[in-house]
């Protein structure tokens, strides 16, 4: 490699990735923290967003980012900005995903990504419109865990084929004001029933070509617990389970082959073990500091997500492969199927 190559190749490893934050709810403050326990010299927030100033001069103060603002319009103007994160609820993410993307800014956005397939179709086009990365935040796939059940699975065929995937999310979440509120995109399918589907898209690529949904609904009309059914073009099928009225229990997911098995015993959504065929396999989580002040389950976990975002950037990367605009469309579409199937229509995109 020539020398001023050299130079600049390094010059560009030892920048950091610069944040922005969209949002100052509970999924934020942990992936924050995950973060600022990075090294300085490959991650920093630059500034936060909320529709309240108040709520984000106090996130800032409490994450130490330099820069806070009571509109997500005015990241707009924070220069050196490498990629938004947006925590925001499930309503807002189109209008914000298009607010930065239409700007020419990268973004990593919580999922789901839409309620429905037009907004999804809105934010992948403008991305790919803008030539800037996008990707939905299914942070379940950056674990090791899932990292090796792809290897072992897709690439070695340790289970032979597979032909049926069951996933079960099920836990006492109607306490969670949000969830039980249909404005602000409550129910319990696009909150964890979605991570059942985005597993089966993992190992049965490509649409299902049926799809079946019984659900059962609070009294103001949102799904509480459900119960879906996929069958792909070749037969494999899925069964995947969710509820939010349950007592917490095991959330597996198990993948069965014609030559063996795959389970994550639990915690499907953020799991630091499985076994392949009888054997277990064991992967700790990252340290991260401040960790005591997480909201939810391993959000040790977001390192991962964040340090493969740096690498997809550094790249110039537009999609990342972890989560593929294709893998992002059809699961949004099952979703969507579901969510007709049982009369669920959000008023947002």
């Amino acid at each position: 490699m020539d020398i001023g190559v050299a130079l600049q190749e390094n010059k560009r490893m030892s920048k950091p990735t610069n944040w922005a934050i969209c949002g100052a709810g509970q999924i934020s403050n942990d992936f924050c923290i995950c973060v600022n326990s990075l090294p300085k010299t490959e991650h920093s927030i630059l500034a936060i967003a909320a529709k309240d100033q108040a709520r984000a001069k106090e996130f800032a103060s409490l994450h130490s980012i330099p820069k806070s603002f009571g509109s997500y319009e005015e990241l707009l103007q924070v220069p050196n900005l490498d990629i938004v994160y947006i925590g925001t609820i499930h309503p807002f993410h189109v209008e914000t995903c298009l607010l930065f993307l239409n700007a020419g800014i990268n973004v990593l956005c919580e999922k789901p990504v839409a309620l429905s397939m037009e907004g999804c179709h809105k934010v992948l086009d403008a991305a790919k419109k803008n030539n800037v990365l996008f990707v939905e935040g299914w942070w379940s796939r950056f674990f090791p865990v899932y990292k090796f059940m792809r290897e072992e699975v897709l690439v070695k065929g340790a289970i032979g084929d597979v032909k049926i995937i069951e996933a079960s999310f099920c836990g006492p979440k109607l306490t969670q004001k949000r969830l039980d509120k249909w404005q602000l995109g409550g129910g319990g399918l696009t909150d964890i029933g979605a991570y059942g589907i985005q597993a089966a898209n993992m190992f049965f690529k490509g649409k299902p070509s049926i799809v079946k949904a019984e659900v059962a609904y609070t009294e103001t009309g949102e799904d509480k617990s459900g119960v879906i059914l996929l069958k792909y073009p070749s037969g494999q099928l899925a069964c995947l389970n969710y509820s939010m009225e349950t007592a917490e229990g095991v959330n597996h997911l198990i993948i069965r082959g014609t030559k063996g098995n795959v389970v994550i015993p639990d915690k499907l959504w953020c799991p630091t073990q499985v076994y392949i065929n009888g054997k277990k396999h064991e992967f700790q989580l990252p340290e991260v500091k401040d960790k005591e002040k997480f909201n939810f389950t391993n959000c040790e976990g977001f390192t991962y997500e964040i340090q493969c975002i740096r690498e997809c950037l550094l790249r110039g990367d537009k999609e990342c492969s972890t989560v593929p605009h294709e893998d992002t469309e059809v699961i949004m579409s099952v979703l969507t199927d579901v969510l007709k199937q049982v009369g669920i229509k959000y008023s947002s995109l």
